[in-house]
């Protein structure tokens, strides 16, 4: 009698230890949504200041270009790893920070309901492929329609109908 409850209490505790386990994970996705979006909202704001993107996360945490600006209160680790691997950097054509990722193999648990502009992360197989990145807008020249003007120019008049020349 005892064996068996000891069989179904260890069975109880394992199934509350999956339950935590599993709380645990989707709250550390949460947080990874939240600290990736504050490093994209971060460098946006730092492109948006200077029109190039920051060299390193540092800069986003004290502005070199500026006296006592910043764009982040502090530099966050990746929720997932847990701080053991660091962000992914992901690279600008000008060799600045656009964006992080974390480095974490795991399959993501949340697959759909992804906030505006991150829609892309319903294809992700890996919390590492969920790139929160910032790609500003290119601005062209806006297309402007020709558009015919109409002008008068008075006509040449025939010399002949001239007067100074009627008049000879």
């Amino acid at each position: 009698m005892v064996l068996v409850a000891v069989v179904i209490l260890g069975i109880v505790l394992e199934t509350a230890n999956v339950q935590i386990s599993f709380v645990q994970r989707r709250e550390r996705e949460k947080e990874l949504l939240y600290r990736g979006q504050a490093y994209q909202t971060a460098i946006r704001y730092f492109y948006k200041a200077h029109n190039n993107f920051p060299r390193s996360l540092k800069d986003l945490l004290k502005d070199p270009h500026a006296i006592n600006k910043h764009y982040l209160r502090a530099l966050y680790t990746d929720p997932v790893t847990r701080g053991k691997t660091p962000w992914k950097l992901i690279r600008a054509t000008d060799g600045g920070i656009s964006g992080v990722a974390s480095q974490s193999e795991e399959t993501p648990l949340k697959k759909a309901n992804f906030p505006q502009g991150l829609e892309n992360f319903e294809k992700a197989k890996t919390y590492a492929e969920w790139e929160f990145v910032y790609k500003p807008k290119v601005t062209t020249p806006a297309s402007v329609p020709l558009t015919t003007v109409k002008t008068t120019v008075p006509a040449a008049k025939n010399i002949m109908q001239s007067p100074a020349v009627q008049q000879k």
